[in-house]
């Protein structure tokens, strides 16, 4: 590897392809009374907030939440490398967390990138582009009281509550296809190689995001700190048994995608083997047939039978007599 490209530790350096979209903040200021977008980033210690970046390319404009909010320089190295695992970590104050997740756009499966931080009173999420899918957010601090009134924790729920509801729909339009792909297996004795295999890896990547967020949002409700409220434990007991309900129907896909990829590749086999058996009869037939051809094409001086008048009818009628009775025999034993 070279110096040159080595990125030495809190550097802030956008890894991700989307350096053309224009950073844009989005600031909500709500309470129980109601939601108020605002302009600037400073933090009213009496209100909530939600805070929304969109466009990870102007490193020094995103820093400027360092001025009202006390993030670690390597949680921000890490927010600019979108190349994380999927994650939860509690710090001193803060809860941090980055997500691969994937959710439905028509009948395409679109992959996206979120980092999120969540203080006392204040969520920020960090986006390499436009996220579609909290648009119902806006909506939710409208007509939704119980966002507004509940503490800061109840948001990090709709919004990873949201995430998993998008997941379903993506493993539910994943499984159809590989019940289709069971149903063509089993009628046809064949797949669509390039097709299953790309359900096969969708499936995959999104067992990696939601697994390792099921397993760290365990632990991270189990621990005592100041972040996780009593008020919402039961939103988040029923999230994590939709993640539990999601990991395990993806361990029983992946399953079954092993099993079916071992059926097609039997059915292969079988198939491979019914030709070369059936070769091999073919050859077997002609073998005797080679041996009198051979026979008869000797250049004796004295071969009496070659010079009878009728030699060539006897030889045919012959070598088709041992070719039909090669034939029935092999019917017989059911190898033809």
């Amino acid at each position: 590897m070279k110096l040159s490209s080595y990125f030495k530790p809190k550097s802030m350096v956008y890894t991700g392809s989307y350096s053309h979209i224009k950073t844009i903040i989005k600031h909500w200021e709500y309470n129980a009374k109601g939601v108020e977008e605002i302009e600037n980033l400073d933090i009213n210690p009496e209100k909530k907030h939600y805070i929304q970046i969109v466009g990870l390319a102007d490193i020094e404009k995103i820093q400027e939440v360092k001025q009202h909010l006390s993030i670690d320089p390597l949680v921000m190295e890490d927010i600019f490398n979108v190349n994380q695992r999927n994650k939860l970590e509690l710090k001193d104050d803060y809860l941090f967390g980055t997500f691969s997740y994937s959710y439905m756009e028509g009948n395409l499966i679109k992959k996206d990138y979120m980092s999120i931080l969540m203080f006392s009173n204040t969520i920020l999420t960090f986006h390499e582009t436009e996220p579609i899918f909290l648009d119902d957010i806006k909506y939710l601090f409208k007509e939704h009281i119980e966002l507004r009134e509940l503490p800061m924790d109840y948001l990090l729920f709709q919004i990873l509550d949201i995430i998993t509801d998008h997941q379903l729909e993506v493993y539910d339009t994943l499984d159809a296809a590989i019940n289709d792909f069971e149903t063509q297996i089993l009628e046809t004795k064949n797949i669509e190689q390039e097709s299953f295999y790309l359900i096969r890896k969708q499936m995959l990547q999104l067992k990696n995001n939601v697994s390792p967020i099921f397993e760290q949002l365990e632990k991270v409700l189990s621990k005592n700190n100041g972040l996780f409220s009593k008020a919402t434990t039961t939103y988040f007991e029923d999230l994590k048994d939709h993640l539990h309900r999601l990991d395990s129907r993806l361990n029983q896909s992946r399953e079954m995608t092993h099993q079916l990829l071992d059926l097609h590749i039997n059915n292969q086999g079988n198939k491979m083997n019914k030709i070369m058996a059936t070769l091999t009869l073919f050859s077997a037939t002609f073998i005797p047939l080679s041996f009198l051809t051979g026979f008869f094409g000797m250049n004796f001086t004295n071969f009496t039978l070659l010079h009878y008048q009728n030699a060539i009818l006897v030889f045919a009628i012959v070598c088709l007599v041992i070719a039909i009775v090669m034939i029935l025999f092999f019917k017989r034993k059911k190898w033809l």
